[in-house]
């Protein structure tokens, strides 16, 4: 098996010649890894950041190149954002208005490059206004950026790539509401709720299927605002369970694998995720008391897991320690129905040591070596 063959394989839970591994690479970490190495030079990540902002063309080849680095079976290419004009500041990026140069916010560094504008826009209020919304992010998936992704997919042929329609549930219903008045509508106005996250299932069932003509092989959906850090699993089961089931519904008897990304505390939730109907459960968060050994017991027997490295060893430990947490996992999750990755995304401050070092435990079956 290739390194593609194999994590389908894993993820239909079945039996392979070893565990795979994709660790959930965002561009923030090949930035400062590669720092100094653009083309047009740089004084530092920041640099190479504003690069990727000012021509998100090059997030797909730095996380390509990284992944191919360490050896990882899978990678994660999402849809690009448009290119934004970025002004540094000291150690601040600064967005200014395409065509005004009026500044129209900052650029957070610390929390994947993400905009954060000065503005907010006004939270929806109506079943029609989130309608309008929901319209406009259907439209940014265009068709150039369909080009891009299937052009950046069609470099590593033999490698697992996923990547993501969007938020299905919190992410974007917080986004439109805010996140107080999201809680509050809880309580005050559910049927508004239920009736927008259905709407959010909708359109993110149409830009997935725009995915899947890219010739990606997995859909990945969740949100972290879903997690039981944050809801209660009443309200998960109540608000979110039905619209990520919608989407699974969907593409059910379609031959499209799908995980579902819940960090946090997931643990209340765990049998929820799997009823969802996605093939896998995602990231198996050892900071949010999530264990994969009892996650492999509740529910990996009809699905598979994938995660469960702490973050924290990955941007602060040794490779000795990384190694060892690694090899720990995989006799938790393995040897089958098991994918290695870490129990949230990769931290931009890791190590490419502590990156290898998790790496090799799988591509060089470390833990079997070292049980034998």
């Amino acid at each position: 098996m290739n390194s593609r063959e194999l994590m389908i394989a894993a993820m239909r839970r079945e039996p392979t010649e070893r565990i795979p591994t994709m660790p959930q690479i965002c561009h923030d970490l090949p930035v400062r890894i590669y720092a100094g190495e653009f083309p047009t030079g740089g004084r530092d990540w920041l640099d190479g950041l504003q690069r990727c902002i000012e021509d998100p063309a090059v997030i797909y080849d730095l996380v390509i190149r990284l992944v191919q680095q360490v050896g990882c079976d899978g990678l994660r290419l999402f849809i690009k954002p448009e290119p934004m004009r970025i002004v540094r500041n000291g150690d601040e990026l600064i967005v200014l208005d395409r065509e005004t140069g009026d500044r129209i916010g900052r650029i957070d560094t610390h929390g994947g490059g993400e905009l954060v504008p000065d503005r907010k826009l006004a939270p929806v209020e109506s079943l029609e206004e989130y309608r309008t919304r929901l319209e406009l992010m259907r439209r940014e998936f265009t068709d150039e950026k369909m080009a891009l992704l299937r052009q950046a997919r069609a470099r590593v042929p033999d490698l697992f790539v996923a990547s993501a329609p969007g938020g299905i549930t919190m992410n974007t219903y917080t986004a439109l509401r805010g996140r107080e008045q999201a809680m509050i509508d809880f309580f005050e106005r559910p049927d508004f709720v239920s009736a927008a996250m259905d709407m959010q299932a909708d359109v993110m069932i149409e830009r997935a299927e725009r995915l899947l003509t890219t010739g990606i092989d997995c859909l990945y959906i969740g949100d972290p605002s879903a997690s039981a850090s944050l809801i209660s699993p009443r309200h998960f089961e109540r608000f979110c369970l039905p619209a990520y089931q919608k989407f699974c519904r969907h593409f059910q008897g379609k031959d499209t694998l799908i995980y579902i990304h819940i960090c946090g505390n997931s643990r209340p939730i765990l049998e929820m995720m799997a009823d969802t109907g996605a093939d896998v459960v995602e990231p198996l968060d050892p900071l949010g008391g999530v264990e994969v050994a009892d996650a492999k017991r509740r529910i990996g027997g009809r699905v598979a897991l994938m995660g469960g490295v702490n973050t924290l060893t990955l941007a602060s430990g040794t490779p000795e320690e990384v190694r060892a947490e690694a090899i720990r996992k995989c006799r938790e999750g393995g040897p089958h129905g098991y994918i290695l990755a870490a129990g949230d995304m990769v931290p931009p401050g890791t190590t490419l040591a502590n990156l290898q070092a998790m790496v090799d435990v799988v591509t060089k079956s470390l833990w079997r070596a070292e049980s034998d």
